[in-house]
């Protein structure tokens, strides 16, 4: 950890999430390909897509609701 100077608060460089090269398909249908996303403490990330793009696909493997078929969590 290292000390913000501004605030004086800790401030952690590990990411609070991080999916690395996830994949998902249901059959033939691929959900999610090599999908990379690092959210890092005090920060907000939204997404967004189509109908049928995989976001709640990707939310369901952070959630352990699903296994991706490749890649880490």
């Amino acid at each position: 950890m290292t000390e913000n100077g501004t605030t004086g608060r800790q401030v952690s460089a590990a990411p609070a999430i991080e999916l690395v090269g996830i994949s998902k398909s249901f059959g033939p249908v691929q959900a999610n390909k090599n999908i990379s996303i690092r959210v890092m403490p005090g920060t907000i990330h939204g997404i967004i897509g189509e109908n049928g793009a995989g976001k709640s696909t990707l939310m369901s493997i952070l959630y352990g609701f699903y296994k991706a078929d490749k890649g880490e969590v």
